[in-house]
């Protein structure tokens, strides 16, 4: 179930996708708010699970690392086992379900290539429940963050 954003939400979240580590007096002046607003709203979505702070490295810059997207085929009944399997591994960054030709998306890096076909043929491929992998090297982002006034509505 998605938690209701009001504008104000949504302005904190697209101050922070510009740089997550800006302090909350200058988000609150920006915004015309007060310091206190922000924190607090900022730890309502951050309890919430709306928003999560990290870094992200910018794979083209790696000399040997791989940064890689798995797609994966899953049988319907081991969903959330390899799910949490994933998301337990330290290699895997990022782990969504998804409808399409796929079940389960993750992103992995990996230190070389050699590391990667080990990780996918040791650790992905035997998992019970995947039926189908799909991988494909990421080498440059363009982009990373939603639009500042966030996702698009529907039109009432």
């Amino acid at each position: 179930m998605g938690i209701e954003l009001d504008d104000l939400d949504r302005a904190i979240i697209g101050e922070l996708e510009q740089d997550g580590r800006r302090a909350f007096r200058e988000i609150a002046r920006s915004l015309d708010v007060s310091e206190g607003t922000v924190r607090s709203r900022f730890r309502r979505l951050e309890e919430d699970g709306v928003l999560k702070i990290t870094a992200f490295a910018e794979p083209g810059r790696f000399s040997t690392a791989r940064l890689a997207l798995l797609f994966l085929k899953v049988a319907p009944e081991h969903h959330e086992s390899v799910v949490a399997r994933l998301t337990a591994c330290r290699e895997i960054s990022y782990v969504s379900t998804t409808l399409g030709r796929a079940d389960v998306f993750a992103q992995v890096l990996t230190a070389d290539d050699t590391a990667l076909w080990r990780f996918l043929q040791e650790r992905v491929r035997p998992l019970e429940g995947v039926l189908e992998t799909e991988c494909t090297l990421e080498v440059a982002v363009h982009k990373l963050w939603f639009d500042k006034e966030g996702p698009a509505r529907p039109a009432n």
